[in-house]
This record gives C-alpha cells, sequence and structure tokens, in this order.
C-alpha cells in the first residue's frame, strides 16, 4: 500500500501524457544505437511496465514513481541513464539526470528538444554525441532517440541517423492510418495506452 505523500507526489507530477509505453522495437533501436555494453552500471529512473529496464543487462537498477521509487532521490552515480522521460517534467529531469551519470540516452519529441535545452545541456558539460530520428507510428511527434555524453568539449562530430517505422503499429502489425479500404483493420492504440484496440 502506497502512502498518501506518495500517492500526492504522482497526482501532482504525473500528466496523462507522461506515461508512455515504448514499443519493444523502439526498445532495440535504442539499446542498438546509444552504444551501452553489458556490465556497465545503468538506471532506468521511469520503468514503467519495463520495456527498456527489461532488456538491460545487470548492474541495473530503476525508479518507477507508481512503485514509490523516486528518480528525484536517487543519488548514486551510474555510467548510464537509458529512458523515455516524462515530458512534462522534462527540464527538471534533465538537471537531476546531469548530477548521477557519465552518459545517458533518452526518447525525446522532436519538439522538446529546444536550443534552450540543448544550451543548458552543454552548461552542466554534456553534449549529444548520436541522434536518430523516426516517426513512432500512433505517436504524436517525430521523435529523436539522443545520445549524450559528459565530455570536456563540444565533440567536432555528431552522429546523425534516421529509421523509418512505417505507419503499422508496432505492437500488433495494424495499420495505425494512412491505409484505406473497407477490409482494412487499424489499430487505434495511442501512445499512452497498453492495449492495442480497433
Amino acid at each position: 500500500i502506497m502512502s498518501a505523500k506518495v500517492m500526492n507526489s504522482i497526482k501532482l507530477r504525473q500528466k496523462p501524457n507522461d506515461k508512455i509505453y515504448t514499443p519493444p522495437k523502439v526498445v532495440d533501436i535504442m539499446l542498438n544505437f546509444c552504444g551501452y555494453n553489458s556490465g556497465e552500471s545503468v538506471l532506468e529512473p521511469a520503468r514503467g511496465l519495463g520495456a527498456i529496464y527489461n532488456k538491460l543487462e545487470e548492474p541495473k537498477q530503476y525508479c518507477e514513481i507508481e512503485e514509490g521509487i523516486d528518480f528525484f532521490n536517487y543519488n548514486k552515480k551510474v555510467e548510464w541513464i537509458i529512458t523515455n522521460p516524462p515530458y512534462s517534467i522534462l527540464d527538471k529531469w534533465f538537471k537531476h539526470t546531469y548530477t548521477i551519470c557519465n552518459k545517458f540516452c533518452y526518447i525525446i519529441g522532436m519538439y522538446s528538444l529546444t536550443p534552450k535545452r540543448i544550451e543548458v545541456m552543454n552548461k552542466n558539460g554534456f553534449y549529444i554525441t548520436k541522434m536518430l530520428l523516426t516517426k513512432i507510428p500512433s505517436w504524436f511527434q517525430r521523435t529523436y532517440i539522443i545520445v549524450c555524453e559528459k565530455l570536456d568539449k563540444e565533440p567536432e562530430n555528431i552522429i546523425f541517423k534516421s529509421i523509418n517505422l512505417g505507419n503499422k503499429c508496432l505492437h500488433c502489425g495494424q495499420p495505425c492510418g494512412g491505409m484505406r479500404g473497407k477490409n482494412i483493420k487499424h489499430c487505434k492504440r495511442k501512445a499512452n495506452e497498453n492495449e492495442c484496440h480497433y
């Protein structure tokens, strides 16, 4: 049973668009792209149902606000943080990230990666070293997978890639839209839903 304090913390902080279910295919792309290696200490600070966490190797740890394990109370140093962060508190999330890791890999909406956020990131000694642009079917906007590292100076080159994930649901394989025809069953699952429906 959760305490009233934890419940209030969740109620005040969590917004509907903060609970996003990352498709397994996107997790695989993320982990293959970021350069994380087995044996490196890693934190998944927004575990949710474990889409990312379950694919990480030991030593690994997690936070999950719904279990009363708050990321903002986590202060152990780790090599990596890998997650799909809550967008409503992104600035605060980044600020804490800078204090406890050497590298992080985040899924972030294209419109959330602003020049101001990059400037603050750089002032904290972190620089984007890799970026992957994609459009995840049924998600609101194009998405970046960014890899940032704590460095002495800005890197001369950034690895940039893009992947077209098409317009079929990455969970059930049914079209998410765009394909027409009376016999086509469209998946209406949204990013913040845990099950497909038609």
